[in-house]
């Protein structure tokens, strides 16, 4: 069995068993979450990260969590079609390639790769980036432990990159025929970026587990040997805080793990043939010309009116059929599909049933944001003004 669908089960119980009796922590200013990953006995420099991301790296998180192998299908309705790559999100919109380390006991070598969303936004260094706080840190009751089993379940950013357009349609037979080769421009039309500096928000650093919201982070990232930052190749989007929470909205991202996806077929009653006892059944419903998969190699975007959350948190929600993957996609308000240009207000967390809490945290069929208020702005603020 593959490791994903078991640390997504243990996350989803442990959220459950661990939030009762927390109280909301104090906060103070965004957090810096060092990289740690060595080269030779020393800290890698950005072109050693970049050289360590080759095609086969790529390929391999890409697929995580396709259970079985998927294939984007193309519904162009509200709840996911694919974003055009003509106007400025289809620049600035990207997919984030990280290697983790993880206490996971299933995992043997301690070390994932795994992928995520972002979005270049304008700000004053030209180099910020903005995800999930879950895409580089998380720690969350483990409703195994004891035994020899580790009391929390961790996962922490060693290095990763950023490769804002990210086109993967070619990117596994590119990997079958040349694993150890480098990105072209049919894949990374804007270049492959490294991240080099990360800050959470102090609430996601006190409680990296969904419980308090504040899943945002914000990251600066560079293009080893290149001349120019980020925003002056891709272009940024504009960011706001403490917006409405209900708007019409566009979020975007890359979504590929099909284990816990609302919409996919075989979590509406299909039966994989042959049968496939890894692959954990249920029937949510969803009408057979709803059903779609989803494999992480297109951008997709949804398109809907948000609504305010429930308590504990209220983060903004919106059905759309973006599953794992586009977690730390970009919200858009005043969202332009002619130019591709808004202003961004949050990122995409989780999926969560309508009733909203912690206590309903599930597989969909509504997304929700991290919305932008004072503690985003904060790790915004650090890594713009990181030289």
């Amino acid at each position: 069995m593959r490791p994903i669908p078991l640390r997504l089960a243990a996350l989803a119980t442990g959220l459950a068993l661990g939030t009762f009796g927390l109280s909301t922590p104090a906060h103070a200013a965004a957090v810096a979450i060092p990289l740690t990953w060595q080269v030779g006995g020393h800290t890698a420099t950005p072109q050693e990260v970049s050289d360590f991301w080759t095609l086969e790296n790529l390929r391999f998180a890409n697929a995580a969590g396709h259970q079985p192998a998927a294939v984007s299908q193309g519904h162009d309705d509200a709840l996911s079609s694919p974003t055009p790559k003509t106007g400025l999100s289809g620049r600035t919109v990207g997919k984030i390639f990280s290697l983790k380390s993880t206490n996971a006991p299933e995992i043997t070598d301690h070390l994932l790769r795994t992928t995520c969303s972002g979005n270049v936004v304008n700000s004053a260094n030209k180099s910020v980036v903005l995800s999930a706080g879950h895409c580089v840190k998380t720690e969350v009751p483990n409703p195994n432990s004891g035994s020899g089993q580790p009391a929390t379940l961790q996962e922490f950013i060693l290095n990763g990159v950023f490769i804002p357009g990210f086109d993967g349609s070619t990117l596994d037979a590119k990997a079958a025929a040349n694993p150890n080769g480098q990105v072209d421009s049919a894949i990374a039309p804007y270049g492959m970026w490294v991240i080099t500096k990360v800050w959470v928000t102090d609430t996601w650093n006190t409680a990296p587990y969904f419980a308090f919201g504040q899943d945002m982070s914000a990251l600066t990232v560079v293009k080893p040997g290149g001349p120019l930052p980020i925003q002056d190749v891709t272009g940024g989007q504009q960011v706001a805080f403490d917006q409405p929470r209900a708007a019409v909205t566009t979020a975007i991202g890359y979504p590929q793990d099909n284990t816990r996806f609302w919409y996919h077929p075989f979590r509406n009653g299909v039966v994989p043939n042959p049968p496939d006892p890894t692959i954990a059944l249920a029937d949510h419903g969803v009408p057979a010309g709803d059903r779609r998969e989803n494999d992480g190699k297109v951008m997709l975007q949804a398109v809907g009116t948000s609504r305010q959350g429930n308590w504990p948190y209220l983060d903004p929600r919106m059905a759309a059929a973006l599953g794992a993957g586009a977690s730390g996609g970009p919200w858009f308000q005043q969202y332009d599909p002619a130019t591709g240009a808004g202003v961004q207000t949050g990122v995409s967390s989780k999926n969560e049933s309508p009733a909203g809490g912690i206590a309903a945290w599930s597989e969909g069929p509504d997304l929700v944001a991290t919305y932008f208020e004072s503690q985003e702005k904060q790790a915004y603020d650090a890594a713009a003004a990181t030289p």
